[in-house]
């Protein structure tokens, strides 16, 4: 079995072995395919690893994950490099409110500027000022080195096995989900 490492310096914690999870629950509950229940856990500890490595990259910017999230989706909008709140939280998958209070901090920081809509009547858009460009294209490149994951130690054809696995368990999960949201 191996381990992780444990920030405060003591003794690494050992990581569950999702077989003798999977075994020890088909034990408790007579044979129960809980496969649903480990894939579930497995990306959650994935997405754990990565929102600690992520916060971590924002904060030497001196913002939240949610800030740099802005950022990085103005940062792929070119050529306007503008987005509206709309279309920030429908992508981002959070409320409103919570873009809003993102983009005022943005705006108080002088990351971008809010723009009327040349395409909307009253419309607004959250446009990426040159010093916000700068931060997403450096935050972009330190997700995409070594440092940031160790996902570069994947070849070519793992790294498309598993984006190919992960793109139809993210359509199963919005499937199922989509009646319920």
């Amino acid at each position: 079995m191996s381990s992780t490492a444990d920030p405060t310096g003591a003794a690494p914690a050992p990581r569950p072995d999702p077989r003798r999870v999977a075994a020890a629950w088909a034990a408790e509950l007579d044979g129960l395919d809980v496969s649903p229940f480990l894939i579930g856990s497995a990306v959650r500890r994935l997405a754990q690893h990565f929102e600690r490595a992520f916060t971590t990259l924002t904060r030497t910017y001196g913002l939240g994950p949610g800030e740099m999230r802005i950022l990085l989706v103005l940062g792929r909008s070119a050529p306007r490099y503008a987005a509206s709140p709309t279309e920030l939280f429908r992508q981002l998958l959070i409320t409103s409110g919570a873009v809003s209070k993102q983009i005022d901090r943005l705006v108080e920081i002088g990351l971008v500027t809010r723009v009327a809509d040349p395409d909307v009547l009253r419309g607004l858009l959250v446009r990426l000022e040159p010093a916000g460009k700068e931060i997403a294209d450096a935050a972009m490149r330190e997700i995409c080195s070594s440092r940031y994951s160790g996902l570069d130690q994947l070849g070519e054809e793992q790294i498309h096995i598993c984006l190919d696995l992960l793109t139809r368990l993210q359509e199963l999960v919005e499937e199922s989900t989509a009646g319920g949201s």
